[in-house]
Formats: structure tokens, sequence, C-alpha cells
């Protein structure tokens, strides 16, 4: 059964696992074509609602994180049931929502830090692992939200404005795209998406949700360093930064950091940091006094063969499948 776009976005906007990442909006930008959203309904609409985005490899489907997306997962509506009560009626829904997605060859998901019982999953034999987001839960007194930072943090965030650094908000998306390649370029990694994507994405974040850019400027018009943020309901997400590696140390990414952390408390009550596993990326974050949140990584293998005849089971089903997809190309 589909869902009913403003239902499904309504319900969105209510569950305690909303996300800018859940909004169908993003979905179909990050992942077009390649989503579809499991739903449980009764009498009073829809009570869970899973945002599935998969690749197809082999002719096998595999569920998966697009890029630049940080936690999906399932989504329940709000309850004022006893929490006893409320627990058991989510895990029966994921239970089901699990019989509803099927076998697939592979499987992973990021839920939201407010999906805390991942016991359903558990059960029919996947595995989690813990990873973190940080979050400044309320921003709404940025004189709190300062001094409530690292010491460090707020020195160089002085001293980058001693150095005469100055932010802006109107950095061009193309410029801001080659700052972010160079940060990927000299840590010797692949950007996390292409450009294609970016820029579709920033369409839709500048149609459906608020989006800004703040790019540190040195006198001479250099620009030192860029961060990209988008919002929606009460939250604002850091999604992508860059810098220019020879003006790394200015300070600029922590003023731009402060600059956007600064605006959003004009529209937002939160900010998401996104977190990192990154032990230099989580220090950085950790010290603008942001909370440490855990939340779920959860994933599923088919297992290996373990001995020769499933093996060759395995190698016979995949040279089948195969041989299939060719014919039907050629047909």
């Amino acid at each position: 059964m589909s869902l009913l776009v403003d239902e499904y976005e309504e319900f969105v906007k209510r569950s305690p696992q909303r996300s800018l990442f859940a909004q169908r909006w993003w979905l179909d930008a990050v992942a077009p074509g390649m989503y579809e959203i499991l739903e449980i309904n009764d009498g009073d609409g829809i009570q869970a609602a899973w945002p599935i985005v998969y690749r197809k490899s082999d002719g096998a489907k595999h569920v998966c994180m697009p890029a630049l997306t940080q936690k999906l997962g399932i989504l329940f509506a709000p309850s004022a049931a006893k929490p006893v009560e409320a627990q058991s009626k989510n895990q029966r829904r994921t239970i089901e929502l699990i019989k509803r997605l099927g076998d697939t060859a592979s499987f992973h998901q990021n839920f939201h830090e407010n999906f805390t019982d991942w016991l359903p999953f558990y059960w029919q034999g996947y595995t989690q692992t813990t990873r973190y987001t940080y979050v400044l839960g309320d921003i709404s007194d940025l004189t709190s939200v300062w001094n409530g930072m690292r010491p460090n943090h707020r020195r160089d965030i002085q001293r980058a404005t001693r150095l005469g650094i100055r932010i802006i908000d109107s950095l061009d998306i193309a410029k801001f795209l080659e700052l972010n390649r160079k940060t990927f370029t000299r840590q010797g990694r692949e950007p996390l998406a292409s450009d294609e994507l970016i820029l579709r994405l920033d369409r839709a974040c500048s149609a459906n949700a608020g989006r800004k850019i703040f790019a540190g400027i040195d006198s001479q018009g250099r620009i030192h360093a860029a961060v990209y943020i988008a919002w929606t309901n009460d939250t604002a997400y850091y999604l992508m930064g860059g810098s220019e590696p020879d003006l790394r140390k200015s300070g600029a990414q922590l003023l731009a950091l402060w600059e956007a952390v600064s605006f959003a408390s004009s529209v937002v009550k939160r900010f998401d940091f996104e977190g990192s596993m990154l032990q230099q990326v989580e220090h950085g974050f950790r010290g603008f006094g942001a909370r440490q949140l855990p939340y779920s990584s959860i994933t599923k293998v088919p297992p290996a063969p373990t001995s020769l005849s499933e093996f060759l089971k395995a190698s016979i089903k995949y040279r089948w499948n195969r041989a299939c997809r060719t014919i039907a190309n050629r047909s």
C-alpha cells in the first residue's frame, strides 16, 4: 500500500524518530528511484514507517545508507501509552516491518538515536554496532552554549576574528564543492558524494527546508573554510564542510561552525553535528559542548559457505542468475 505524501510528511514531523533524512524529498534527492517506504496503518493513521534505500547488484537487493544521510530506520507515531505498553506495541510493529522487508542479500542501516530497542532485529539474526552523534540540545541561549564550549575552541574562534577572518553566507555552491573536494584530497579519500548528487540535494534543501553555507574569508578575499548546514522542524544539521589545505590553522573552520550554530539558534532549537567515529573529528565536535548520543547501526549479511557443497551451490546459483539476466537483457 502506497503512502500519501502529505500523510507521510505529517507523520514524520510528529514522530520521535523524525529527522531531515526521513523526508521523502530528501530520499528523492539522494536515492532517486531506489527507495521505498514500508508502513503500518490502523484507524488512527500511520503508526510506523520505515524508509528503505536499496541498491541492486548481481540481481540481488542490498539495503544501504545513501550518501550524506546519517540515519534512517523505523519511525513510530508518538504514544500516550505507558512505556511498557508502548514498547510492546513498537516491538510488534518492528517485527511486522522486518517480515514485510523480507530477505535481502545484505542489510545496513543507521537508526535514529530515539530508536532504542533493537531487540526485534537481534531476534531475527541481525547484528548491531553503537555509533555516536553529537548534539547541542538547546541553542536558544547562545551565552550558555558559548560558556559550555572547550576553552581552546573559544580561543581559536577569537583568534580567527583577530586575524581578520569574517564570515559570509553567500558563498557559491560551486566554490563550496571545490573546498569540499580539497579536504578529501588532502586526506587521501574519495568524496562522500558526487558533485551531481550534492547539487541535486542542494536544490532540494533550498526548495523544501532551509540551507546555508557559512564561509570564513580573510582580508585578501581568500576562502579559508566553509560549512554547509540544513534545517527542518526543530533541528539544524551540519552536513558538509571543507577547508583550504594551506590555510587550515587560521581557526576559520571553528569560526564558521560557531556562526552556523549562532544562526541556527534563530530558526531551530537543536544543532546536530552528525558526529563522527574519527578521533580528530569527534574531538572537534565534542569541544562545542555537544552531548554524545548513541545510535544503532544495524547490519545483516548472509553467512559464508562453510562446506564445499554449499560453496558449489552458491556458485551455481550466482552463475544461473547471471545467465538469466544476460538472456533478459538480450530479449
